[in-house]
């Protein structure tokens, strides 16, 4: 479990029974099982919104058929750029190369990161993803919750003054 993870509550062990299994042969085979009570790094971070059903229309031209229409498209391969992009807008409001999140965003979320106006991070508390259940603070459906990136641009430039970045920026 990295150094982040270690203080956040909500973060789990692993539950015993957990089996790796590949279920396309017959019979099932046993490829691994996984220790009980394992404080191994939890997953997700942080959400955004991959879900088909709410989520992305794409237009696009093909060979065969010309433009094309796919609706309610997700997954990970929408929101990863989409956390690129907001990875490269914090860094540009920052005026440097901001590194590792995580260790930040796991720290705001411990001193109350999550409540008030000026939250970087929204909590998911209600709703599920049919396994895990939301809470306060970090659970296993939502990691941390959704990003409010303009307060999580305001955060990052009162956490690093100003000639700090003039001297990163120079010997850079």
């Amino acid at each position: 479990m990295p150094f982040y993870q270690l203080v956040t509550a909500g973060v789990r062990s692993s539950q015993p029974d957990q089996v790796l299994s590949e279920v396309d042969t017959a019979p099932p085979q046993t490829l691994f099982v996984f220790p009980a009570h394992f404080r191994g790094r939890n997953l997700p971070d942080v959400s955004l919104n991959a879900d088909p059903l709410t989520g992305y229309v794409v237009f696009y031209t093909s060979d065969t058929t010309g433009l094309a229409v796919l609706s309610r498209e997700g997954g990970t391969s929408f929101v990863a750029p989409q956390l690129a992009g907001i990875t490269a807008l914090l860094s540009q409001s920052a005026g440097r190369r901001l590194g590792l999140l995580n260790p930040l965003l796991y720290g705001l979320a411990a001193l109350d990161g999550t409540r008030g106006p000026g939250a970087v991070l929204n909590t998911i508390s209600t709703g599920d993803n049919w396994f895990y259940s939301g809470r306060d603070g970090y659970s296993p459906a939502a990691g941390l919750g959704t990003l409010n990136v303009g307060n999580l641009a305001s955060r990052m430039k009162q956490l690093v003054p100003p000639g700090l970045v003039a001297v990163q920026n120079r010997t850079n």
